[in-house]
């Protein structure tokens, strides 16, 4: 049983945007909250640094010093970070909870649980829902594992906690299936935006969906100025989602369209892309000067059985999901 949350010390891998937030909420709470900037960016020492957490010299202190760790990390470092975490473990660490909070696949919670319980480490599937920056007033933290339950209350005073099970890859399934929908209605939204842009309707266009759809449209400003800095982390999200659906044998049809238009949005050179600046019409404007959707030449000479859904169109494609963070 882990003590009262005014004795507990959480360990933070790493500090980035998702867990410098996260760290910070769990630090006002009264928790002990420490990471290690070790290897890692200027950026990640900055948001430590604004998120008031205690930085200590290496992930082996981090281990050593922590009742609970919690990765929040890209999706394509996750199992990466938890072979680190069971390469240091050793008898001075004591008895180590590890919370995964990043959005991966079931297969790869799979993974991750067979790596730590090679080395005797609890494990707790974990996904949050929210943006970073308002955690505290919109985010879900949702939970599934066999000692879910029994740490769910540690973290209510931050934020809505609930638990989906009591094995791991639930909590992560489900953050799969929810949030790929305000990513497909982004990239919808991005792509008939181009099209208004192309007409020279673009300011009319958004002024229409904003008195037409308003529900949507407060999904789309809350989500879109984020595109700059997070695209990339966000189509290897995608990428999980339809890796995991061609297993259970689904087609990921819009799934794979909206991963190729996030894919391009992160190869975007944004201008001062560490802020989240930008209006939904400056980024309308920039995509459409680089020319990132425009149409390639395969796509432009495909022939009508290739346009219908046929031939390689249904094949997966591969595309450059660069993170930012």
């Amino acid at each position: 049983m882990i003590e009262n949350e005014s004795h507990l010390t959480i360990g933070i891998l790493y500090a980035g945007e998702m867990g410098s937030s996260f760290g910070k909420l769990l630090r006002e709470a009264g928790f002990h909250v420490i990471t290690t900037v070790e290897g890692r960016s200027l950026r990640t020492r900055r948001l430590c640094y604004e998120a008031g957490l205690s930085v200590v010299d290496s992930l082996g202190e981090v281990l050593e010093r922590s009742d609970a760790v919690i990765s929040l990390v890209s999706p394509g470092a996750a199992l990466s970070v938890a072979r680190q975490v069971a390469a240091n473990i050793d008898d001075s660490c004591g008895s180590l909870l590890y919370v995964d909070a990043n959005s991966v696949s079931p297969m790869t919670v799979t993974r991750i649980s067979e790596v730590l319980s090679e080395a005797t480490i609890d494990f707790v599937d974990a996904s949050i829902f929210g943006l970073a920056s308002q955690l505290r007033q919109r985010g879900t933290l949702y939970l599934s594992g066999s000692r879910a339950k029994e740490i769910s209350g540690q973290f209510e005073p931050i934020m809505r906690v609930k638990v989906v099970g009591d094995m791991p890859g639930q909590a992560s399934a489900l953050k799969m299936i929810v949030s790929g929908i305000p990513k497909g209605l982004s990239a919808l939204f991005l792509e008939t935006m181009l099209f208004a842009q192309d007409m020279n309707l673009l300011n009319e266009a958004i002024e229409a969906c904003d008195e037409i759809y308003p529900s949507i449209m407060e999904v789309i400003r809350r989500m879109l100025p984020t595109y700059p800095q997070h695209a990339g982390r966000r189509c290897e999200e995608l990428q999980e989602v339809e890796e995991t659906m061609l297993i259970s044998g689904l087609t990921p049809r819009i799934v794979r369209s909206v991963r190729e238009v996030t894919s391009a949005l992160a190869s975007v050179d944004w201008p001062n892309h560490d802020t989240e600046q930008w209006t939904i019409a400056e980024m309308i404007e920039e995509i459409h000067k680089e020319g990132r959707l425009q149409p390639s030449e395969s796509h432009s000479n495909q022939s009508p059985e290739h346009k219908n859904g046929s031939g390689p169109r249904d094949q997966p494609i591969t595309v450059d999901c660069r993170s930012h963070d």
